[in-house]
C-alpha cells in the first residue's frame, strides 16, 4: 500500500487529534510493565509528524516530527524492530531524541496494521538505558499489536456505527419537518354532490389533481371511475353511510389521473343542508409526496431497528437522569438479565457499588460536552463485573433529549491485560513476587520496612544429583514454607536462582519473631538454608537495604561452617 493509501487509512480510522482512552492506556501500561521499559507509546505516523494515541513516560510530549522518528522506521519493518544501543547506530546516533531529552538508547517498536494492510503507526517501548528484549518479550510485544489493532477496528465500526445511529435520527427528523411543510404548501381541492339533483362540482384545484382542465364536471360515476374498482366500493360506502346516518368520514386511497399519473389522494366529506338542499361537502388533495416520505420513514425506521435489534455492539439509549429506555439484544446478552429487568431501572443500579459515585460525573459530563467516552464496569446477572468500552452521544433535537450509547463488551480484554500483569510481576515457577517487587519499596518513602535474605545451602548439588525437576520442587515448596508465617501485607520475592527475600512493613518487633520463627521451623524447610536480616534506615537505597542483609547471611554462614562438627544436623539452616 502506497503512502497516500496508507493516509487515507488513518483518516479512516479517525485517530489523530482525539482524546485519550483507558483501553489503549491500558495496551501501552502492559507491554511497558512486562519489559520494564520506562516509556511506552501508541504512535500514528501521519504524513509530516507523528501523534502519540497513548503516552506513558514521556510526559508533556503529545507529538514530534516525523522527520526525527523513531517509528517511521518501524513501520518499514514486518518485524518488530529494535534498537539496543542509539547512540551507537549511525541511523539515530545525532538524532536530538537521542543527543537531548528524552536521551533514548533502547528503542522497540512494532507496526500496527489496519483490516486493509496499511501500516498506520506502532506499540513502542523506549528506555534511556541499553537493553535488548527477551524472545517472551518480543512475543508479547507482537501479541499485543494484534490486539491494538483489533481494538483500533472495533474502534472504528463503533464510531460509524454511532455515526449511522445518529445519522438515521436526524434523517427522521429532517423527514418530519418535510412532511410538515409539505402540509402547509399543499393545495387543496374542493367538491359537493347534491343529493336531489346527483350533480357534482369540482373546484379548479381538484381539476388539476384529477388532470383535467376547462369547464369539465363529472358525474358521481365518472369521478368514481378515477379510482380502482376496489377503491371505488370503499368510497360508495363511505358515501351511503354520510347520507344515512350524517357520519363525515376520510379515506386515503390511489388513483390514475386523467394525464395518466399515479397519484395518492385522501379524501374528507361530510353532509350539510345548502340553501335547503342536502349536500356532500368535501375536500380532496394529492397526498403523493407525503406518501413517498411516510414509506421512506418506514424503510429508514425499519433500518434503524434491524441496526438497533442485529447489530453485535451494545446498543442502548438511556434519559439524561439515567433511566434505561431501550437496549438491544445484544446489550441484554452481555449483561445476562432479561429486557424487562433493564428498561425502566437506572444504568447506575446495574453498577458495582465502589463505582456508582462516577455516575453522576458522566452524567454531568454528557450534558456539558453531549459526547463522552471510556470504559463503564457493570455487574451481570451472574454478579459478575463487565467491562464496556463505550463511547455516547446527546441527542439534542429529541424532545425530550436523550443519550444514544454505543459500546463494545472488553471484559475478555481486560481479564487477559490483568493475567498479563500478573505474569509480568510473579516468579511463574513459585509464584512470588519477582524483582519488579522491589520498585514498590523505592516508592515507601519515609515508610519503615524490613527483610530477610534466604539462600538454600548446596542447591547446586540438589540439581546436580537429584535433577532440576526435584530442583524446582524444592524451590516451590521453600517458597511455601516462606510464606507460611506471614501476615497479609507481607510478601515473598525471588531474586533469582535459589535467592529469596521476605519484607516485612513493621517495626523490629516484628522482624526478630520471625527470624526466631524461621530458626526454630527449619527442620519443616525442604532444604537447609542460611539467612540475614537487615531494616531499612531512611534515606538508604532499597539496593543498599538488601546488602546489608546479604553480608550479614554470608557472615552467618562463614561462621556457621567454622564452627560445624563432623556430623552436622542435616536441617540446620546454615548447614
Amino acid at each position: 500500500m502506497d503512502e497516500a493509501d496508507r493516509l487515507l487509512e488513518i483518516d479512516r480510522l479517525r485517530l489523530l487529534d482525539t482524546p485519550p482512552e483507558p483501553v489503549f492506556d491500558a495496551i501501552v501500561a502492559a507491554a511497558r510493565s512486562a519489559t520494564g521499559m520506562t516509556m511506552g507509546l501508541i504512535s500514528v505516523v501521519a504524513d509530516e509528524r507523528q501523534w502519540f494515541k497513548a503516552n506513558i513516560g514521556l510526559e508533556g510530549v503529545s507529538e514530534t516530527s516525523r522527520e526525527i522518528s523513531f517509528c517511521t522506521h518501524a513501520i518499514r519493518q514486518d518485524e518488530l524492530f529494535e534498537i539496543p544501543d542509539a547512540r551507537q547506530d549511525p541511523r539515530f546516533s545525532t538524532n536530538p531524541l537521542v543527543t537531548g531529552g528524552p536521551r533514548i538508547r533502547h528503542y522497540a517498536g512494532i507496526a500496527l496494521g489496519s483490516a486493509y494492510g496499511a501500516r498506520i503507526g506502532t506499540l513502542c517501548l523506549l528506555d534511556p538505558m541499553p537493553g535488548v528484549l527477551s524472545p517472551s518479550q518480543r512475543e508479547l510485544m507482537v501479541h499485543l499489536a494484534r490486539v491494538t489493532t483489533q481494538v483500533l477496528e472495533q474502534r472504528s465500526t463503533l464510531l460509524a456505527q454511532v455515526g449511522q445511529a445518529k445519522a438515521l435520527h436526524r434523517e427522521l427528523k429532517r423527514s418530519e419537518d418535510f412532511l410538515e411543510r409539505t402540509n402547509r404548501a399543499a393545495r387543496v381541492g374542493g367538491w359537493e354532490l347534491d343529493l336531489v339533483s346527483n350533480e357534482v362540482r369540482w373546484t379548479r384545484e381538484t381539476k388539476q389533481i384529477h388532470g383535467v382542465r376547462g369547464n369539465y364536471q363529472p358525474t358521481l360515476e365518472t369521478a368514481l371511475s378515477f379510482y380502482r374498482e376496489d377503491s371505488r366500493s370503499i368510497i360508495r360506502t363511505a358515501v351511503q353511510r354520510c347520507i344515512d346516518e350524517g357520519a363525515s368520514w376520510e379515506v386515503q386511497l390511489p388513483m390514475i389521473t386523467a394525464d395518466g399519473r399515479s397519484i395518492w389522494t385522501r379524501v374528507v366529506g361530510g353532509r350539510q343542508q345548502v340553501d335547503g338542499h342536502p349536500r356532500l361537502v368535501g375536500a380532496i388533495q394529492d397526498i403523493t409526496e407525503e406518501r413517498a416520505v411516510l414509506d421512506a420513514l418506514e424503510a429508514s425506521e425499519t433500518r434503524y431497528r434491524r441496526l438497533f435489534h442485529y447489530s453485535l455492539g451494545l446498543i442502548c439509549t438511556h434519559t439524561l437522569d439515567g433511566t434505561l429506555t431501550s437496549v438491544n439484544p445484544a446489550a441484554v446478552q452481555s449483561l445476562g438479565f432479561d429486557e424487562s429487568q433493564m428498561v425502566g431501572r437506572s444504568l447506575g443500579e446495574l453498577m458495582p457499588a465502589d463505582r456508582r459515585d462516577g455516575f453522576s460525573t458522566y452524567l454531568e459530563r454528557i450534558r456539558a460536552n453531549h459526547t463522552d467516552s471510556g470504559v463503564i464496569e457493570l455487574i451481570g446477572a451472574d454478579g459478575l463485573r463487565r467491562y464496556w468500552a463505550y463511547h455516547n452521544v446527546l441527542d439534542e433535537e429529541a424532545d425530550p433529549p436523550y443519550v444514544l450509547g454505543h459500546a463494545q463488551d472488553v471484559t475478555a480484554l481486560r481479564q487477559q491485560e490483568r493475567i498479563m500483569r500478573e505474569l509480568s510481576q510473579r516468579d511463574p515457577l513459585t509464584h512470588c513476587h519477582n524483582r519488579r517487587y522491589l520498585h514498590r519499596l523505592d516508592a515507601l518513602v519515609g515508610a519503615s520496612w524490613a527483610c530477610l535474605l534466604f539462600d538454600l545451602n548446596h542447591f547446586k548439588q540438589i540439581n546436580d544429583l537429584q535433577g532440576h525437576r526435584r530442583g524446582d520442587a524444592v524451590l516451590v515448596e521453600f517458597a511455601a514454607f516462606l510464606r507460611r508465617p506471614l501476615a497479609e501485607r507481607e510478601a515473598v520475592v525471588r531474586l533469582g536462582g535459589d535467592e529469596f527475600l521476605v519484607v516485612i512493613e513493621a517495626p523490629a518487633a516484628r522482624l526478630a519473631a520471625l527470624e526466631r520463627w524461621y530458626r526454630q521451623h527449619a527442620a519443616t524447610a525442604p532444604a537447609s538454608f542460611s539467612m540475614g536480616c537487615s531494616e531499612h534506615q531512611p534515606g538508604e537505597a532499597v539496593a543498599e537495604t538488601i546488602h546489608r542483609a546479604d553480608s550479614e547471611l554470608y557472615r552467618t554462614r562463614a561462621r556457621v561452617r567454622r564452627d560445624v562438627r563432623p556430623d552436622p544436623d542435616p536441617h540446620s539452616i546454615d548447614r
